[in-house]
């Protein structure tokens, strides 16, 4: 502890006087050192030169100053621009000092004031050599300050002659003046080496952290695989690797099935331990036969390299028929599953954005097709950009009231008069013209527009059964009613209040559901059917024969009639089949109270099977096609009866 103690004044002092530490500064900063003490120089040594040449005993000061000012500051200002000039132009201010200085200590100034000059040259000395080099120059000036003093005035008849007491006390206030000098320009080098080491440390710290913001925006936080923007640049590079070598990608976009049902048994954390899971599983899988990245929360992306440009479709089967991987997660063996888009380099792109894009639209495809994996196709890339250009058109369509109501008559098959019609939705686009329904009805289903169509069917066809009212028609209206819009839980609610609105009775109307609204939620739709049932409402069973599920609700459905496909009645009088299976149809009805109704009557034979076999209702184009609400109302109004009249005369 003694010894400790006793070296930190040894280790001040060393410190002190610059040992073992030659702290010359970077050219930058010698560069600036020497501009400021040149400016500074000129700016106080020429008005002193010039005031100097006109008083009297002091035009040599005056000169000298002026001389030094000239030939000295000012170009060393110059060549502190050319950084190896730099110790030459330090000298040249060092020697301007030394000639200003030292004449002024030689001729005593005005009245004796220019002595005090001479304590500034320490501090030049140490600000442009530093500490141990401007102890060097220091003494050097100390030391030819006191040779004047006590030797060379004596053979300079015009220099003003000290006393020895004045002297000695001047040297003692300029020896001290250098040691203030000293610790200044100590205190002043240890406060731009902290700063220093502050910047330093600042700047590795921010260095750090943009490395880790660059990181983190390349890569995926939960696994560390590249993201999407990561995914781009490297496969920007295999693709001109792959060009160069003659050879191919396979880019296969990989979806999680089930992840969000999971994802909620599992909770947050054990949700990404599955997916921490499937990247391992993944990884294990691809190898060096290509590379991963994760796109999406459920989404994951492999790469894989092909040995030829073309793809072989069964080595890439083989490939993707490990997309079923299991995993163990809080304890449990999970079974995980992936749909799966494929592009390939350059069969089908060379560009890497449009690959992914073509693999995510193949999944896309995959998964609403409900295949394991689907290949690039560009006809199905024209469907699926179609489908979403429709998509925004329906929507404009839906706010203009582009949309029209059609009515398709339904003829009572025992006296050919019309009883009602099925209310039908028609879209004539301003651009591609009359667009089917079997190509923006799935649409609308798929994108969530059903429900908005729906609505606007349902008032459309209330509205048109009030203006029936009062001209004196009572006729019904078959409203088809999806499943999507069944299970919405704002539909009893709306179909109340229209109701209420247009005051039409609820009986007028017969909702047609179709079978597949039992496949999700049986006992949910069961429970709005009651609901709309007590409303008034009649509920009708659509496309009967082709679901699967209605047999067994049947006789609990709160329904007064089937409507039978038109799959079966277009082909009635070819198949036996068909015809077993409208008869037993027909038959099982009636035995349940319930009427019947035929679609897609389109001749004449077929009319007269279906009334033969005592079928309620029809409906088809041997009857009336679709027609506009206009139209329909006119041949109501007229009370003609249509060509089942004749067949029933025949018949009897």
């Amino acid at each position: 502890m003694g010894i400790a103690s006793l070296m930190r004044p040894v280790r001040a002092l060393a410190r002190v006087l610059g040992a073992g530490n030659d702290e010359l500064f970077g050219p930058e900063e010698r560069s600036r050192q020497i501009k400021l003490a040149s400016f500074i120089g000129a700016v106080v040594g020429l008005p002193f030169a010039f005031h100097n040449l006109f008083v009297s005993g002091l035009l040599v000061v005056g000169t000298i100053e002026l001389l030094a000012v000239t030939l000295l500051l000012l170009p060393a200002a110059i060549l502190a621009h050319r950084q190896s000039a730099l110790d030459l132009a330090e000298g040249m201010i060092l020697l301007a000092g030394l000639a200003i200085f030292g004449i002024l200590i030689v001729y005593r100034g005005v009245q004796g004031t220019g002595l005090f000059w001479g304590f500034v040259f320490p501090f030049l000395a140490f600000f442009l050599k530093g500490q141990r080099r401007g102890w060097w120059y220091s003494t050097a000036f100390i030391v030819l300050v006191a040779l004047h003093f006590f030797s060379w005035h004596k053979y300079l008849p015009f220099a003003y002659r000290y006393t020895t007491s004045f002297s000695v006390h001047y040297l003692e206030v300029l020896c001290g003046f250098t040691v203030i000098a000293s610790g200044f320009n100590l205190l002043r080098t240890r406060f731009e080496e902290k700063l220093q080491e502050r910047v330093t440390e600042r700047t590795a710290a921010a260095k750090a952290y943009l490395e880790q913001l660059q990181y983190q925006a390349t890569h995926d936080v939960l696994t560390g695989l590249p993201n999407r923007i990561e995914l781009v640049t490297r496969l920007k590079s295999e693709i001109e690797r792959a060009s160069a070598q003659a050879k191919g990608l396979a880019v296969c976009n990989l979806l999680v099935q089930r992840l969000h049902e999971l994802g909620n048994v599992l909770g947050n954390a054990g949700a990404d331990k599955l997916l921490l899971a499937i990247a391992d599983q993944l990884k294990a899988t691809v190898q060096d036969r290509g590379m991963l990245a994760r796109t999406r929360r459920d989404e994951f992306v492999v790469v894989y390299w092909l040995d030829q440009p073309t793809l072989d479709q069964q080595r890439l089967h083989k490939l993707i028929e490990q997309r079923q991987v299991s995993v163990q997660v809080q304890g449990y063996t999970l079974r995980v599953e992936f749909t799966v888009g494929v592009s390939a380099c350059p069969q089908h792109s060379s560009d890497a954005d449009v690959l992914l894009r073509q693999a995510e639209q193949s999944m896309l495809q995959a998964r609403k097709s409900e295949l394991p994996w689907m290949l690039y196709d560009a006809a199905q890339e024209q469907i699926f950009q179609r489908h979403h250009l429709l998509f925004g058109r329906m929507c404009e369509a839906l706010e203009r009231s582009q949309f029209e109501l059609y009515l398709q008559p339904q003829v009572d098959m025992t006296t050919g008069h019309v009883i009602g019609a099925e209310a039908l939705t028609r879209w004539t686009d301003p651009v591609e013209g009359s667009i089917s329904p079997a190509v923006f009805i799935p649409i609308a289903e798929e994108s969530g527009l059903i429900g908005p169509l729906t609505d606007w069917l349902v008032r459309r066809c209330m509205a048109e059964s009030a203006r029936w009212l009062k001209d004196g028609l009572h006729l019904h209206l078959s409203i088809n009613i999806s499943a999507m819009t069944l299970l919405s839980p704002g539909l009893v609610e709306n179909l109340q209040a229209s109701v209420q609105e247009f005051q039409v009775s609820a009986d007028l109307f017969n909702l047609e559901i179709t079978e597949s609204c039992f496949i999700a939620s049986p006992e949910r739709s069961l429970e709005v059917m009651h609901q709309l049932r007590n409303l008034g409402f009649k509920l009708s069973i659509d496309d009967f024969g082709t679901g699967f599920s209605s047999l067994s609700y049947l006789k609990n459905m709160p329904i007064h009639e089937l409507k039978i496909d038109q799959a079966f009645v277009r082909s009635l009088l070819s198949e036996s089949g068909d015809q077993a299976i409208v008869a037993s149809t027909i038959n099982l009805a009636h035995n349940l109270g319930l009427r019947v109704v035929a679609e897609g009557i389109e001749d004449d034979p077929t009319a007269r099977w279906l009334a033969q076999q005592r079928c309620d209702i029809g409906q088809g184009y041997w009857f009336a096609r679709p027609m506009p609400a206009d139209a329909f109302m006119a041949l109501a109004m007229s009370h003609r009866p249509l060509p089942v009249e004749s067949l029933l005369t025949e018949e009897a």
